[in-house]
C-alpha cells in the first residue's frame, strides 16, 4: 500500500523540488531523485512513511531534528537543504552525492578476497570521526552509523573496488536525525527496535538514553569490519535478535594477526560500558593512528613488509595540501581557525618527515639496485613511458601533487633537473628498461 501511495509523488513539486524518479525504499522512507528549481541542481528527497508521524508531538520533534541537521556544515556530512511535512508525510531535501555506498564497496572487496589497506581504513575513520565530533558538539547523535549510511563521494571519475581508493574520495555520513525520529515514533510500539542489529550499541538495545558514545561504538564495529573483512556478530545462521543479544553479552572475537596496539584501541571503542569507551570520536581516531603508524607499531620486526608507508606519505601530502587550501580561504580575522590550521600544517609536515625516515629504513632497495622507494620507482617507470603527471596520478590512484612530490624526490636523489635527464640516467644504470626489474 505504501509503495502505491508513494508512486503518486512522481511529477509533483515539494519545496521547489520536482519529483522525477523513485530510486528506493526502506523501513523509514521512500527515496526519490528530483530537480530543485531554484538551486538548478539534482537533489535527493526522502519522504518518510506516514506511520512515523502519527501525532503532533512527533512532528514537532521531526521539525526540530531536521532543522538542527540542516544547520550542519561539514565536508563529511550530507547537506540538508529543506524539510517539511505534506499530507502527513515528513520529507527532507538533501544534496545528491555521486559515488558508491561504503557497504557496497566493502562487499565488493570481500567478494574478490581483498581487505581495505590500513592507511585507507584510517583515512575513512578519521574523516567520519571528525564529522561525528562536529555533530556531537552541536547536540546531534546519529544513532545509526553503518556503512550503508556512508557514501564514498568522488566528484570526478568512478570508484573501482579493484584498485586503491583514490585520495580524492571522501566518506560522507547521511541520514542524520532520521534514526532519532524513528526511535521516537517507535515508542508507541512496545518491543520494536530501531537501529541496525549488526552495528547497534548496547545502550540502544536496552532502550537507555544515548549520547555520542553510542555512535563511537557503531564506528568501532565498522572499524572491526574493515580490519577483519567481516562483522563480529553476523553469522549467516544467526537471527537479528541473537545478534542484538551479543552486543549486550558477548565480546567480539579478537582479529587474527592484528597488532596488539590496534586491538586495544578497538576493544576500548567496543566496550559494553560506554563509560569505558572514548569520550570523543576524534580521540578514538587519534589513538588508532598512533597504533597503526606510531612508535609502538614502528617497532615491529623489519622482516614484516611495510607497504603502507608509501601510501601513508601520499595521505600526509594530501593533508598538507588541504591544510594549505584552508589557510588561503579562511578570513584573516578568524585567528583561532588560522592558528589551528597552522598547527595542523606543521604537524602534518613533521609526520611527513617521520614517514620518509621510516621509508628509508624499510623500503629503500639495496644500493646495487636503485636509490628509489617503491612508489618513486613506479612513478619513474611511468614517466619514462611519456605519461603526464595527471596520467600517472590516474594510473596509480594518487593526486597530481603527490606525483610531483615523488618526481622532485627522484630529482634530488639523482641530482638531475628534468625528466629527460633522469630517464637517460636510469637507462644507463639499468634501473629501468629490463623485464626483471623489481616492482
Amino acid at each position: 500500500m505504501i509503495s502505491n501511495l508513494m508512486t503518486d509523488w512522481l511529477g509533483k513539486t515539494l519545496s521547489k523540488v520536482t519529483i522525477e524518479k523513485r530510486v528506493g525504499t526502506g523501513g523509514m522512507a521512500e527515496v526519490f531523485l528530483g530537480q530543485h528549481t531554484s538551486l538548478k541542481r539534482p537533489v535527493v528527497v526522502k519522504i518518510l512513511h506516514s506511520h512515523l508521524a502519527t501525532h503532533e508531538i512527533l512532528l514537532s520533534r521531526f521539525r526540530a531534528e531536521a532543522q538542527a541537521s540542516s544547520h550542519l556544515r561539514h565536508p563529511n556530512i550530507v547537506q540538508v537543504y529543506d524539510f517539511d511535512v505534506t499530507d502527513g508525510y515528513p520529507y527532507i531535501v538533501m544534496e545528491l552525492l555521486t559515488g558508491m555506498p561504503l557497504d557496497e564497496y566493502l562487499r565488493a572487496l570481500r567478494t574478490s578476497g581483498q581487505h581495505l589497506p590500513p592507511e585507507t581504513t584510517l583515512r575513512i575513520i578519521v574523516s567520519l570521526a571528525a564529522a561525528l565530533d562536529y555533530a556531537h558538539e552541536r547536540g546531534i547523535v546519529h544513532r545509526d552509523v553503518k556503512p550503508g549510511n556512508i557514501i564514498l563521494r568522488r566528484e570526478n571519475g568512478v570508484i573501482d573496488p579493484n584498485i586503491s581508493l583514490p585520495l580524492d574520495v571522501e566518506p560522507v555520513l547521511v541520514d542524520f536525525g532520521l534514526a532519532h525520529f524513528a526511535e521516537q515514533a517507535a515508542m508507541s510500539a512496545p518491543g520494536e527496535l530501531i537501529g541496525t542489529p549488526a552495528y547497534i550499541s548496547p545502550e540502544q538495545v536496552r532502550g537507555d538514553p544515548v549520547d555520542g558514545r553510542s555512535d563511537i561504538y557503531s564506528l568501532g564495529i565498522m572499524l572491526y569490519e574493515m580490519l577483519a573483512g567481516k562483522l563480529p556478530f553476523d553469522a549467516p545462521t544467526e537471527s537479528p535478535i541473537s545478534i542484538v543479544v551479543k552486543h549486550l553479552t558477548a565480546q567480539p572475537p579478537p582479529i587474527e594477526g592484528l597488532h596488539p596496539a590496534v586491538q586495544r584501541v578497538l576493544d576500548r571503542a567496543l566496550a559494553k560500558d560506554r563509560g569505558e569507551r572514548y569520550a570523543r570520536a576524534g580521540e578514538f581516531a587519534n589513538e588508532l593512528m598512533l597504533a597503526l603508524f606510531g612508535n609502538e607499531a614502528s617497532r615491529i620486526s623489519a622482516t614484516i613488509p611495510h607497504e603502507p608507508l608509501s601510501s601513508l606519505q601520499n595521505v600526509l601530502a594530501l593533508l598538507v595540501e588541504q591544510a594549505e587550501t584552508y589557510d588561503h580561504v579562511l578570513p584573516s580575522s578568524n585567528y583561532p581557525a588560522r592558528a589551528a590550521v597552522a598547527a595542523l600544517t606543521r604537524l602534518a609536515r613533521e609526520a611527513q618527515n617521520e614517514a620518509r625516515s621510516l621509508a628509508e629504513v624499510y623500503e629503500t632497495p639495496k644500493p646495487a639496485d636503485h636509490p628509489f622507494s617503491p612508489r618513486e620507482y613506479e612513478v619513474l617507470n611511468l614517466a619514462s613511458e611519456g605519461l603526464t603527471n595527471k596520467e600517472i596520478a590516474y594510473r596509480l590512484g594518487i593526486s597530481e601533487r603527490t606525483v610531483q612530490f615523488h618526481i622532485n624526490s627522484i630529482f634530488n636523489k639523482t641530482t638531475t633537473n628534468s625528466r629527460t635527464e633522469v630517464v637517460a640516467l636510469a637507462l644507463r644504470n639499468g634501473w629501468i628498461g629490463g623485464s626483471d626489474r623489481p616492482d
